[in-house]
C-alpha cells in the first residue's frame, strides 16, 4: 500500500468515527416533521440525489452502491465517499413566509472489495431522520388574568451506522443486506413565557432515545440485451421493526438569573416504537460508463407505525416515484474534459406519511447534478435540489425549498497483491 494510502486510510478512519458524532446537525427544517420520527431520509449519495433519488435499480463501477448493497459487487476498487449539504426553507402560511438556512455532513460510506467481481463490503454513517421545528400558540393561564405564550421547539433526528455485504451468486444475479444500528435522540421542548414583570419561564423538556437494529435484505439481476447494454432490476425490503426507546421528561422553573434554576426529572421510562416495514423495487437500461436511465418506486405502510405512546401519529401509508438519468459524453476523452463529466437528471414525488386536516402532505421536486473527474478514476460530485412540500391551501403549511450537495468519492487500489515477472 502506498503512503498516500495510508494517510488516506487513517483520515476515513478518523472522518468515520467523526460522522457518529456529527451526523446530529440538522440538513434540513420542516414543521412536518414534528410527526413521527421526523423527515425521513432517503440513503442515497450526491451521485443518486442529482438523479431524482434512483438507485435501488442500478449500479456503477465507479460509485458505491449504497441504495442496494446486491448491487456492491460491482464496485472493485476501495472507495470513500463523503459529502454534506446545504438547504434554503422558505416556509409560507396564508401571508406569513419565514426562510431559514441549514446545513451540515451528510454522510460518510466506505467499502471495499473482498474478492474482485464477486464479492464487496461497505461500512457508512448517515442521518435515518432529521426533526426540526418551532410552534408559538398563545396561552390563557387558569385561575389568572396573566397571559403568555407557549413555544414549542422540536429537534434531533436518528442516525444510522450501518454495514453492508453484496455477493454475485451467479451471471448478473446478486444479493446483499445491510445491517444497521438505529440511534439517536428526539426531543420536544415547551416553554411557557409568562406576561409579567417576574420574566420566570416554566420548561418541559421531553426526550426519547432510541437505539436498535435494522436489518435490510436486497436483491438484483442485470440482463444483458445488447453489447454493451444491460436490463437492471432490483429490490430491497426492510421488515417491520419494533425499536427500542427510552423516554426522559424533565419539568424545569428558570427565573431571570439561570443560575436558580430549578429542574426536577418527572418521568423515566424505558418503551418502543414499531416502525413499519418498506419495499423498494429500481428498473434501469445501462450502457456502462455511458448513459442511465432508471425509475425507483418505494412504499411503506406507516398507518402500522406505533409512537412511544401507542398512538400513530396520524401517520398515512406513504409512496415514492423517481425518475432519472445520467449521461458521459465520452469516458476517456483526451482532449476535452467535458466529456468525461458525468451529466445527470430526474425528478421525484413523494407522497408523504404526515397528514394535517385530514391531508396528506405531497413532496416533490427536481434535481440536477454532475461529476467532475479527478484522478485515479476519484470524482467530485454535486446536485442541485429544487422542490415544494405542502400546500397553502385550508390554511396549512408550504415549504419551497432548494438544496444543495456536494461530495467527493475517492477511489483506489488497496489490498491488491501486485505481482512482478
Amino acid at each position: 500500500m502506498r503512503v498516500s494510502s495510508i494517510f488516506l486510510c487513517a483520515f476515513l478512519l478518523v472522518g468515520l468515527a467523526g460522522f457518529v458524532v456529527s451526523a446530529q446537525a440538522q440538513i434540513g427544517v420542516s414543521p412536518y416533521s414534528s410527526q413521527g420520527i421526523g423527515s425521513l431520509i432517503r440513503p442515497t449519495l450526491v451521485h443518486n440525489q442529482g438523479m431524482g433519488g434512483i438507485g435501488i435499480g442500478s449500479g456503477n463501477a465507479l460509485f458505491i452502491n449504497y441504495m442496494n448493497p446486491s448491487f456492491l459487487y460491482k464496485n472493485n476498487l476501495t472507495s470513500f465517499d463523503v459529502a454534506f449539504s446545504l438547504e434554503q426553507n422558505n416556509v409560507q402560511r396564508e401571508e406569513e413566509s419565514v426562510s431559514q438556512t441549514n446545513g451540515g455532513l451528510r454522510y460518510g460510506v466506505f467499502s471495499f472489495p473482498i474478492i474482485p467481481n464477486r464479492w464487496t463490503m461497505s461500512l457508512g454513517v448517515a442521518p435515518f431522520s432529521v426533526v426540526s421545528y418551532r410552534i408559538e400558540e398563545a396561552l390563557a393561564i387558569g385561575g389568572t388574568s396573566d397571559e403568555g405564550i407557549q413555544v414549542i421547539n422540536g429537534d434531533g433526528g436518528l442516525n444510522v451506522a450501518s454495514f453492508s455485504s453484496g455477493f454475485r451468486i451467479v451471471g448478473g444475479l446478486g444479493i446483499g443486506v445491510r445491517v444497521s444500528y438505529l440511534f439517536g435522540p428526539i426531543t420536544e421542548t415547551r416553554t411557557i413565557l409568562v406576561n409579567d414583570l417576574s420574566g420566570q419561564r416554566t420548561e418541559l423538556e421531553d426526550q426519547i432515545y432510541y437505539s436498535d437494529l435494522l436489518f435490510e435484505p436486497s436483491i438484483s439481476y442485470g440482463i444483458k440485451i445488447g453489447d454493451q447494454t444491460l436490463l437492471n432490476l432490483g429490490a430491497t425490503y426492510q421488515p417491520e421493526t419494533q425499536v427500542r426507546a427510552t423516554r426522559e421528561v424533565i419539568l424545569s422553573t428558570i427565573p431571570p438569573d439561570p443560575r436558580f434554576t430549578q429542574s426536577e426529572t418527572i418521568d423515566s421510562i424505558g418503551g418502543s416504537i414499531t416502525l413499519p416495514s418498506r419495499l423498494g423495487v429500481g428498473i434501469s437500461v445501462e450502457k456502462s460508463l455511458k448513459y442511465l436511465i432508471g425509475v425507483d418506486f418505494l412504499t411503506q405502510p406507516w398507518e402500522s407505525y406505533q409512537s412511544f405512546s401507542g398512538g400513530n401519529d396520524g401517520m398515512r401509508n406513504s409512496y415514492e416515484l423517481a425518475v432519472g438519468g445520467q449521461l458521459i459524453p465520452n469516458i476517456s476523452s483526451i482532449n476535452s474534459y467535458l466529456a468525461r463529466m458525468a451529466y445527470r437528471l430526474g425528478f421525484f414525488y413523494r407522497n408523504t406519511p404526515f397528514a394535517v386536516e385530514d391531508r396528506q402532505i405531497t413532496d416533490f421536486g427536481l434535481n440536477l447534478g454532475f461529476s467532475l473527474p479527478m484522478s485515479n478514476l476519484s470524482s467530485t460530485n454535486i446536485s442541485l435540489e429544487l422542490g415544494r412540500r405542502g400546500t397553502v391551501d385550508a390554511g396549512l403549511i408550504r415549504e419551497d425549498y432548494f438544496k444543495v450537495s456536494a461530495g467527493i468519492t475517492f477511489n483506489d487500489r488497496w489490498f491488491i497483491r501486485r505481482k512482478f515477472d
